[in-house]
């Protein structure tokens, strides 16, 4: 599934990409071709956030908070954007929501994506996948790509805490939709679980979830840290701490990547993944990822080409790829090969989207 060579990074140095904690924390299986775009300054893969619309009822969730009266992108305004990031050579598709399976036409996009020759990745909920004709089409769309599903945690106490409704049947249903998945033909290795750490998992909890799904189901883990944005800043009590952020790191390290010689902190994807991507938003809005919600530009507007044309630099982060002096700590980090902290945390607690991560432990010790 993944490549196994020696690429370098943007700073010169030689990184093995069949080390997990790169293959892993690309998350695309062309994991060479990602970094070398990433290396070039190009967009790699484009975020569409179709609708905001999900049956999950995160009570974190770093989306609006009126996130009902939003409508979501027209299916007009994603095959305009499809055909501006064809033309830029963009090589995957991440549908986000919300849930992009909540849309009636989110299979007939993808196929079309699929046409114009991008590889699909889908980031669900995982509720919507209990239905084995939805896990089927899944399979089918994301051939190449992965699929990502959300389940913090397996005990219904703590998931009825952080969510909203029925947390055993919630919870049932996330589990059933990723045997359809199995079931339908998706390796294990092709399926993430995406796990959003806020206090309420810290411990025993969070170790507990990770290793049922790295070492029983055999998915990837991609291990997510709460912004106070959105729906989240209603309880800013569950924001962790940094030890309580290292210490999930850590057990996320030890599970998910016990051979690797790297580690990256408080969001479970790499530099490489975060530094050849940008996000259309259910409004039109061009950012750098899907939690930051400062836009460069809208679609509808300039078209996509365009926009990432003149904000290339605020988009991919190129004020952490040449560091000034007064540059963010995590520039200067021992771990700076494959990490640089998550810019969404920057942004919303500096206002600096190439500040430092205030939730890593190294930018906090100064490492």
């Amino acid at each position: 599934m993944f490549c196994n060579s020696v690429a370098m990074d943007a700073g010169g140095q030689n990184v093995d990409t069949a080390d997990t904690a790169i293959t892993r924390g690309c998350l695309h299986p062309a994991t060479g071709e990602a970094m070398r775009y990433f290396e070039e300054g190009r967009v790699y893969s484009l975020q569409i956030e179709s609708t905001l619309a999900c049956p999950q009822g995160c009570r974190y969730c770093y989306a609006p908070a009126d996130a009902s009266r939003t409508t979501g992108l027209s299916t007009g305004d994603i095959t305009a954007v499809l055909a501006s990031a064809a033309a830029m050579d963009v090589k995957a598709v991440d549908w986000l929501g919300g849930d992009p399976l909540v849309r009636e036409d989110w299979y007939n996009l993808a196929l079309h994506a699929r046409d114009l020759g991008f590889v699909n990745n889908i980031w669900s909920s995982g509720i919507p996948l209990a239905d084995p004709e939805v896990a089927g089409r899944a399979v089918d769309a994301t051939a190449g790509g992965f699929i990502s599903v959300h389940l913090d945690t397996l005990d219904p106490a703590i998931y009825a805490l952080l969510h909203d409704g029925d947390a055993g049947e919630k919870i049932r249903a996330i589990l059933r939709g990723i045997e359809n998945l199995i079931d339908c033909g998706k390796p294990a290795d092709e399926l993430v679980n995406c796990i959003t750490f806020t206090r309420p998992l810290a411990g025993d909890d969070l170790t507990q979830t990770m290793r049922y799904f790295s070492e029983e189901v055999g998915t990837a883990i991609c291990l997510t840290q709460m912004c106070t944005v959105g729906r989240a800043c209603r309880h800013p009590e569950w924001a962790p701490t940094p030890g309580e952020v290292r210490d999930a790191c850590r057990a996320r390290d030890a599970i998910c990547y016990p051979d690797s010689s790297h580690s990256f902190g408080t969001m479970d994807v790499n530099k490489f993944y975060c530094g050849s991507m940008v996000c259309v938003t259910v409004d039109g809005d061009v950012t750098p990822c899907s939690v930051i919600r400062k836009g460069f530009g809208n679609i509808r507007d300039q078209p996509l080409y365009k926009i990432v044309e003149d904000h290339r630099g605020e988009l991919l982060f190129f004020g952490m790829r040449e560091p000034g002096p007064n540059a963010s700590p995590c520039t200067r980090c021992d771990q700076s090969a494959v990490c640089w902290g998550c810019r969404a945390m920057a942004y919303y607690e500096t206002g600096d989207l190439c500040g430092p991560d205030p939730k890593c432990w190294r930018a906090v010790s100064g490492r």
